[in-house]
């Protein structure tokens, strides 16, 4: 066994040009230290730990880590620890933590969020880097999926309704304190997710990890969702109107919980248990105020998002001129444009409902084609015009668009017509275009096929807002909406669709 491994033994830094080497500016002789570890066995495993990190990380990012590890290093030589077993990692980092605070090191750090414009509290680098270890450490559990307190999904033979624009990996069952009902709420979850969405399960979950918070702190005898009461119940509503301040308002956290409770009751044979609830138990729908941006201020926005990234900018406008939902923007597939009648149609696959098609202008097709022609040039074919650069079979995750754009705003000063900051949600966008299509005259049934609904329950909301007689002029108004846009695009200095 190597006593030191040099960045320059990695295989990352074998692989990299001279180019990357001399721009990253990495001593090769930097080494991770593996004498004096307490035990050979603890010195096999974070040898193999280093070597497996070097395949996968950068240089520049091996060399970073190596000031952690020699940390955690001097960490496990004075507390004398022989082995790491992820099962204690608790009470592992509760360890490290004393010996940091012994050693000087600071338990937090602030990190200012520029998307945001907050500052945000940070977990030191040593105890994020000892995380990563026991990760590793982690010996293979061959139970069945379901008996385990976190689900991997990709192991479930099932299709499980995801969406692709979020990267969901796991779903958690830790953060249940009490065994007996992370063990029957396992058993509804596992049930549900054979036909619910994944963001519904996950609506699920947190209601219950907090309603098991409550628990713990005000019932400690209630280890079971069997033992629940009416009181209990009632105690619960009080403690969320006077006492828990995570959101506004918890009506669809109770109506999640009551799903779980019920179907408790439903698979233990317990029948009162659908009874916990009462229909004047949850809080009256809270009223959504849709917000809009005037024609100033998209321009505004518009004029700075042409400055970012080709297919990303290509991304938004197309969402703003289709008027979709983001995540049926995002997974816009690469043979969605169909032509008839000498009109191009697109299809959308919305990851919420239905499949549908309409019909677009000329011009926004070309927009679709040049990013579909982007897409193939680099990453050959693929599922999704919107590929994620480093895992083209996966789209464009939300999170990533959501960052740059709030980013950018902060940058580039960008504000909305009071002097404020402007605020950014893909939605609005989609909100505008069902303003503007109010105004235009479009009967109900046509707005909601336009915006890919299945009935025209949300209709009013635009038409509130628009208040204007409808008829029945929807190809003239569909193209008046896509010239709203393109007429920006025609004032950027050499932009090509």
């Amino acid at each position: 066994m190597k006593k030191r491994i040099y960045i320059y033994e990695l295989d990352c830094y074998k692989v990299a040009s001279k180019e990357q080497i001399q721009r990253m500016r990495i001593s090769p002789e930097r080494y991770f230290n593996l004498e004096g570890l307490p035990s050979e066995e603890l010195a096999e495993k974070l040898e193999e730990f280093i070597w497996e990190r070097g395949k996968m990380l950068a240089p520049s990012s091996m060399a970073s880590e190596v000031t952690y590890y020699n940390n955690i290093r001097e960490f496990l030589i004075d507390r004398k620890i022989q082995s790491l077993d992820a099962r204690e990692e608790e009470k592992i980092i509760r360890m490290l933590k004393g010996w940091m605070l012994e050693r000087g090191y600071a338990l937090s750090s602030k990190k200012y969020r520029p998307a945001y414009d907050k500052i945000g509290i940070e977990s030191p680098g040593i105890v994020r880097h000892m995380k990563k270890i026991l990760k590793f450490l982690e010996e293979e559990d061959d139970r069945d999926e379901q008996e385990k307190d976190i689900w991997t999904l990709k192991n479930f033979d099932f299709p499980i309704y995801g969406n692709p624009i979020k990267n969901t990996e796991t779903i958690n069952f830790t953060k249940i304190v009490q065994p007996d009902i992370r063990e029957e709420v396992k058993k509804v979850i596992f049930m549900h997710l054979k036909y619910s969405p994944l963001g519904t399960i996950h609506s699920e979950i947190a209601a219950v990890k907090r309603f098991s918070k409550f628990l713990k702190r005000k019932y400690l005898d209630i280890q079971s969702l069997q033992d629940l009461e009416r009181m209990h119940i009632e105690e619960y509503l009080i403690y969320l109107q006077t006492e828990a301040h995570d959101r506004k308002n918890y009506r669809s956290d109770l109506y999640a919980l009551r799903r779980v409770i019920e179907d408790v009751g439903n698979l233990y044979e317990r029948q009162y248990m659908s009874e916990l609830f009462l229909s004047n138990d949850f809080p009256s729908t809270p009223r959504h105020v849709f917000k809009f941006y005037s024609d100033a201020e998209i321009k505004r926005l518009n004029e700075h998002i042409f400055k970012m990234d080709e297919q990303i900018c290509r991304a938004l406008i197309i969402h703003q001129l289709l008027g979709t939902r983001i995540s049926d923007t995002l997974t816009l597939k690469t043979d969605c444009l169909s032509m008839r009648n000498n009109r191009y149609f697109i299809r959308i696959d919305q990851v919420k409902s239905v499949t549908y098609e309409k019909a677009i202008s000329e011009e926004l097709a070309q927009l679709i084609m040049k990013a579909i022609d982007y897409t193939k040039e680099r990453y050959g074919e693929t599922t999704y015009i919107f590929a994620k650069k480093d895992d083209p079979t996966r789209p464009y995750q939300y999170s990533m668009i959501q960052n740059q754009i709030m980013t950018m705003i902060r940058q580039e000063d960008i504000r909305d017509d009071n002097g404020e900051f402007l605020k950014f949600g893909t939605h609005i966008f989609r909100h505008c275009y069902g303003k503007k299509l109010t105004e235009m005259h479009v009967d109900d049934w046509m707005i909601a096929k336009l915006l890919g609904h299945t009935s025209i329950y949300s209709v009013h909301h635009y038409r509130k807002i628009g208040n204007k007689l409808m008829a029945d002029e929807t190809r003239a108004a569909r193209e008046k909406m896509d010239m709203i846009l393109l007429d920006i695009i025609e004032g950027w200095d050499d932009y090509e669709i």
